[in-house]
């Protein structure tokens, strides 16, 4: 029988009680379109109402006065509460109503008609941004960012340059020339200014951004996402010796007074490695909207890319706040703070809407794809196991060997 299977035992925030009868019901809202001279009516379904259980519960044996004082606390405490019912299982259910019966034919016993209604949590008007917003909201906070840095860059150098007009300053001309240079080796049809650094620092800031952006604009992450992103790593990784604060820190840059050679070229290095890191991000949020739609990557995996963005955005936000003071570092780090917590949130939606991941242990021996079917009814997420295990031979998977998988 059913019953003496599956049945289970009452409770209501808590307190268990015994049953004799329950009545569940449900209405569903409608809406009738008529029109005149037509017969009948076009009925629109607008979902169904919450669902009303009355159950019966009762109380009886010496201690039944007891047991009712209890149940009877528990029932009158304001707000929903967990109800277990005895077919259907857990609900939350708000109490509208409760009666107590007492019957002079039935010594020392009491049954209580008890009327719930179910809670479900509302839906706000405007639910939370979807994963794919997540990820594809990265960027807007990089190129704040970047137009800041490039912005105090500019004034840096304008006033060094205007202060030394006939001054070579070839340290600084190096250091923005240097990474132009290697970036034009490497990126294949991007367009630059091709005006003198120091006369248009500006637009030098412009040039190292379309670079940047060249690197990323190589790739497509949709196939190999995993390969694409570490080859973006490796790509922007020859910004770094540009983008390195020279060897003796120099003194944070004072508003009103000319700044150094020295902190010009600190300027223009911290200018590149924004540019550099805003870049990684980007081509993160690329990935991470990538596996909104269809999964490549493990949930390690997803944490190892967004930590690896954070470290070189934090990496960013020490270099900006050892060369400018605090009005104008804030410009360009609180962006960077921005994308850095839209990573991390954005990593977090992508890992959520998966199931839990859950260890399991295999009760028979056999591949990936006869594991698949066994844990899911469905081979083809063989290469899901395979993603989310670091198995040498998967074709050979013994009893007792424990794999991560998801829980559903």
């Amino acid at each position: 029988m059913a019953w003496k299977n599956t049945l289970l035992e009452a409770s209501f925030r808590g307190l268990t009680f015994d049953c004799i009868r329950t009545d569940d019901s449900a209405d569903r809202a409608t809406a009738e379109h008529l029109y005149p001279y037509v017969d009948g009516a076009d009925v629109e379904d607008l979902g169904r109402g919450a669902r009303k259980v009355s159950i019966e519960a009762i109380f009886f044996g010496d201690d039944y006065e007891q047991q009712l004082k209890e149940f009877i606390q528990a029932l009158d405490v304001a707000g929903e509460g967990d109800l277990t019912h005895p077919v259907f299982g857990m609900m939350f259910a708000q109490l509208n109503s409760y009666r107590i019966h007492h019957e002079a034919d039935n010594v020392d016993q009491a049954s209580v008609s008890l009327e719930f209604t179910e809670s479900t949590p509302g839906q706000p008007f405007f639910d939370q941004s979807l994963a794919t917003q997540k990820a594809d909201a990265i960027s807007q906070h990089g190129g704040i960012a970047v137009a800041a840095a490039t912005s105090e860059a500019g004034n840096v150098i304008d006033k060094l340059h205007a202060a030394n007009p006939l001054a070579a300053l070839n340290a600084l001309r190096q250091s923005m020339t240097g990474p132009l240079l290697a970036a034009m080796s490497q990126v294949q049809g991007v367009l630059t200014s091709g005006l003198d650094v120091l006369a248009y620092p500006r637009a030098w800031g412009n040039d190292i951004s379309a670079l940047v952006n060249g690197v990323l604009d190589v790739y497509a992450f949709t196939d190999k996402v995993a390969a694409d992103w570490a080859s973006v790593k490796s790509n922007l990784t020859l910004f770094d010796v540009f983008s390195a604060p020279p060897s003796s820190a120099p003194a944070t840059i004072s508003v009103g007074s000319v700044p150094t050679e020295q902190q010009a070229v600190a300027a223009a290095a911290v200018t590149v490695k924004v540019n550099a890191v805003v870049g990684l991000a980007n081509s993160a949020g690329l990935v991470l909207l990538a596996e909104s739609g269809t999964p490549t990557l493990s949930p390690p995996e997803i944490n190892a890319i967004a930590n690896a963005v954070r470290t070189g955005i934090e990496s960013a936000i020490i270099d900006v706040r050892a060369i400018y003071p605090l009005e104008q570092s804030r410009a360009i780090t609180e962006p960077l703070k921005d994308q850095a917590l839209a990573i991390q949130d954005a990593a977090r939606a992508i890992i959520e809407i998966r199931p839990p991941l859950v260890v399991r242990t295999i009760d028979a021996p056999g591949n990936f794809r006869l594991i698949a079917h066994r844990l899911y009814g469905d081979h083809t997420r063989a290469p899901e196991l395979f993603r989310l295990n670091n198995i040498r031979l998967p074709n050979f998977i013994q009893q007792g060997d424990q794999l991560n998988a998801y829980a559903s």
